[in-house]
């Protein structure tokens, strides 16, 4: 239906174009020869789209449609049209003949400019689209705000954070201008990626530089306050990435799983064992969870034993069902049991374990994109912080 639709367009266009010629033509009866010049290739564009052969079909449309004010908007939307089926090539030649036209007013050019930058976009050509879209910055004002928004996406892409976040600082018209609800968890969301590039840099101090910007940005980044949590046990402050951390379950509950392995070792460092089950203890009361869970059981296993634990984790299981939780349950069990039992123990474990294997960890809210790995920016869909943990008996 949709190739249908886009024959359809085309015959339209092709059809346009040989309107629109005859009609300029008749004005000029010296001009018979280019008129029929258009028919042929009115007829041929038709042809070619008859046998399947758009690409050919493109060409004739180019060649037969005079390119003006009258017919730009129509070249425009067929590029648009051609880009959005995925067809970048044929997209990008539509819009590159509108820019090698210098009779059409500037406006239409620096529109026709901007599709293209669109088109590198969806093909990859990062580049290409940034050289045009920087233009477009210091030459249009009516363009300016929607080129700066595509060149942030551009320097998301390539990584380059520092001119992301510049972009976005232009686009709000100064620097320390608060930044919209929309663009503020963005913009921390940058800065924390130039904190993570310096921790992994040992380079601290311009770590808490960048996510000091982050939270100057967005106070409830999430992220950042990971991030700082991980700076400060870094700096040998374990206390003081406790405190941070413990912050990260007001703000956004479905992170906690995200703190819990360094949180167990802060603890364990200061020696504040019953620090660590009392806050274990609230958040499963407050935000339950099955890495919470199966953290305080074997804070329990530790302590007391291995049926003090199983017991706890039964209790816990008759409450919020979890496959994850069961596979616990098992190996808690499995130790303590000797022959056919343990046999059957063990293959029931082996089956929970390929069955959680083979679900996601995590899912992004927009896209539906799932992994086992947390991803702040959604591969699929580009947005930032929709990817959370799966929730229910599959997941947390």
């Amino acid at each position: 239906m949709a190739d249908l639709a886009f024959f359809f367009f085309l015959l339209a266009a092709i059809a346009i174009g040989w309107l629109l010629g005859r009609r300029s033509i008749r004005k000029k009866a010296d001009c018979s020869d280019k008129q029929q010049a258009l028919a042929r290739s009115y007829a041929q564009g038709l042809n070619y789209l008859l046998s399947e052969r758009p690409d050919d079909a493109i060409d004739k449309f180019i060649d037969s449609l005079e390119v003006s004010s009258a017919t730009f908007d129509t070249h425009l939307a067929l590029g648009n049209l051609l880009r959005k089926r995925g067809e970048h090539d044929q997209a990008i030649r539509v819009h590159q003949n509108l820019l090698a036209r210098p009779s059409l007013p500037r406006v239409s050019q620096q529109k026709a400019q901007l599709e293209l930058a669109r088109d590198y976009i969806a093909a990859g050509w990062l580049d290409r689209a940034e050289r045009l879209l920087q233009e477009l910055v210091e030459t249009s004002s009516e363009l300016r705000n929607t080129s700066l928004e595509h060149l942030v996406e551009v320097y998301r892409d390539e990584r380059e954070w520092a001119k992301a976040i510049h972009a976005v600082n232009l686009l709000h018209g100064r620097r320390f201008k608060r930044l919209s609800s929309e663009w503020a968890p963005i913009q921390a969301h940058f800065c924390c990626e130039l904190a993570e590039e310096a921790i992994n840099g040992k380079d601290y101090l311009s770590a808490r530089k960048h996510i000091d910007a982050a939270l100057g940005y967005h106070r409830n980044s999430v992220r950042a306050n990971l991030l700082w949590g991980r700076l400060e046990y870094l700096l040998n402050r374990p206390q003081e990435a406790i405190r941070v951390l413990q912050r990260i379950p007001r703000q956004s509950p479905d992170y906690i799983p995200e703190t819990l392995d360094l949180l167990i070792t802060c603890y364990s460092e200061v020696g504040d064992e019953k620090g660590l089950d009392k806050y274990l203890e609230t958040l499963l009361r407050e935000h339950p969870s099955n890495s919470v869970l199966i953290a305080l059981t074997e804070r329990i296993h530790q302590r007391q034993s291995e049926a003090a634990a199983a017991a706890f984790m039964g209790k816990q299981l008759a409450l919020r069902p979890s496959l994850r939780g069961l596979g616990h349950f098992l190996d808690l069990h499995i130790d303590s049991t000797q022959g056919r039992a343990r046999e059957n123990l063990s293959l029931l474990k082996t089956l929970i374990d390929q069955l959680i294997a083979s679900r996601p960890h995590y899912r992004c809210s927009n896209c539906g994109f799932s992994g086992n790995q947390l991803h702040w920016l959604c591969p699929s869909c580009k947005h930032w912080d929709s990817v959370r943990s799966v929730k229910g008996v599959e997941g947390e």
